[in-house]
C-alpha cells in the first residue's frame, strides 16, 4: 500500500471487517491487556469478557481495577462465562512488572495471547520512569520488553499446545507516531534525549517505533515456534492519551477521532485474523484491521539493517538485573 495513500486511510479508515460479533465463543481461553482500565484497553477487555474469556486486567491501581469491572460487567451485552482478574503493575517501574509477570505465571497454566497496550503520551507530572528512563521510552518500551521476556516461555508452551496454529500472540500496539521518530525510529545515541532534548511528539513517536521494530524482531526469534507476534495502529481515537495535549489541538484532533471502540476493532483483529504464519509474522497492522506498512526507513532498517537486533540487544542489557532477581 502506498505509504500516503494508507495515512490518509489511517485518519479516515474503512469500515471493520472484524468485530465482536465475528468472534467465536473464548471460553477457556486467557489473555492479558496492559492498560485494560481505560481507553482501548478497556474496550477490548470487555469484548473478550463477552465472549467468556479470562482476562488479566493489567493496570497501576486496585481502584482503577474495580471501575473497570464495574463498567465492563455493566456494558456487557449478556452474562459473561468468562472472568475478570487484577494484574497489579505499573510499566514505569520495572519491579513491579516483574512481580506481576510472576504472579501470572504461578496463577495460570498458560497464556493464549497479549496485548502490550498500556502507553503514554505526555505525562502532566513526570519526566522520567523510577529506573531513570525518559518516560515515553521507560514505560511503552522497556516495561513491556521485559514482561514479554518473562512470558515469552509460557507463549511458547501455550502456542505449542494450542489447537490452532498461529493463534497465540504478542500483540505491540504502536501508532502512525511512528511518522514523528527519529531517522530508523529510534536515536540510538541518546534514547532519552538526554543529550539534545526533544519534543513530546519524537519522544513518544520514538517509543512507538520501537514497538513495530520489537514486533519484528520477536516474530523472527520466534520462526522456531508458533508463537506469533504483530504490531498496530490501533487509530486516531478518543481517549484520556489526549488529556495532557493543549486545549486548542484536542479540539482539532477531536475532529479526526473516533470512539475507542474502534482501536478495540484493530487490535481484535490483529488477534484473530487469519494470517500465514511463515510469510506474515511480525505483520504491521492499520485501523481497523488491515495490514499496513510503517514509514519506509524504519521498515528498511528492521528487514535490511538488523535495527531489530540492535535494540533486542540493549533492551536486553538494560533489563538483565531485573531477570536475574526473578530466577
Amino acid at each position: 500500500m502506498n505509504v500516503l495513500w494508507q495515512s490518509i486511510t489511517e485518519i479516515v479508515p474503512p469500515s471493520p471487517t472484524l468485530t465482536e460479533k465475528d468472534l467465536p465463543d473464548l471460553l477457556g481461553k486467557i489473555y492479558l491487556v496492559t492498560g485494560a482500565t481505560s481507553g482501548v484497553g478497556i474496550e477490548l477487555a470487555k469484548i473478550l469478557y463477552w465472549k467468556n474469556a479470562t482476562v488479566y486486567v493489567g493496570t497501576r491501581s486496585e481502584a482503577n481495577y474495580d471501575k473497570a469491572v464495574e463498567y465492563i460487567t455493566k456494558h456487557s451485552v449478556e452474562p459473561s462465562k468468562g472472568e475478570l482478574r487484577l494484574l497489579k503493575m505499573d510499566l514505569m517501574d520495572l519491579r513491579t512488572v516483574r512481580s506481576a509477570a510472576e504472579k501470572l505465571i504461578s496463577e495460570v497454566p498458560r497464556l493464549d495471547s497479549v496485548w502490550y497496550n498500556a502507553g503514554i503520551m505526555g505525562h502532566p507530572t513526570l519526566t522520567t520512569t523510577v529506573q531513570g528512563y525518559e518516560v515515553h521510552w521507560g514505560t511503552n518500551v522497556v516495561g513491556h520488553f521485559l514482561l514479554n521476556e518473562m512470558l515469552t516461555p509460557m507463549l511458547i508452551s501455550s502456542a505449542a499446545t494450542a489447537e490452532k496454529i498461529a493463534s497465540v500472540r504478542a500483540i505491540w500496539v504502536a501508532s502512525d507516531a511512528n511518522l514523528f521518530s527519529p531517522a530508523d525510529g529510534i536515536n540510538w545515541d541518546d534514547v532519552n534525549f538526554a543529550k539534545i532534548g526533544a519534543g513530546q511528539m519524537t519522544k513518544y513517536g520514538q517509543s512507538k517505533a520501537a514497538a513495530i521494530i520489537l514486533a519484528y524482531e520477536f516474530a523472527k526469534r520466534m520462526s522456531d515456534t508458533r508463537v506469533v507476534s504483530l504490531s498496530l495502529n490501533p487509530g486516531h481515537l478518543i481517549t484520556g492519551m489526549q488529556e495532557n495535549r493543549p486545549v486548542w489541538l484536542k479540539r482539532l484532533g477531536n475532529l479526526f477521532s473516533y470512539e475507542a471502540k474502534y482501536g478495540a476493532y484493530t487490535e481484535i483483529f490483529a488477534a484473530f485474523t487469519e494470517i500465514d504464519i511463515k510469510t506474515q509474522n511480525g505483520s504491521y497492522f492499520v485501523p481497523w484491521g488491515r495490514f499496513g506498512t510503517p514509514r519506509n526507513d524504519i521498515k528498511d532498517g528492521y528487514t535490511k539493517r538488523e535495527t531489530g537486533a540492535r535494540l533486542w540487544a540493549m533492551l536486553e542489557a538494560e533489563i538483565k538485573p531485573y531477570l536475574e532477581q526473578s530466577e
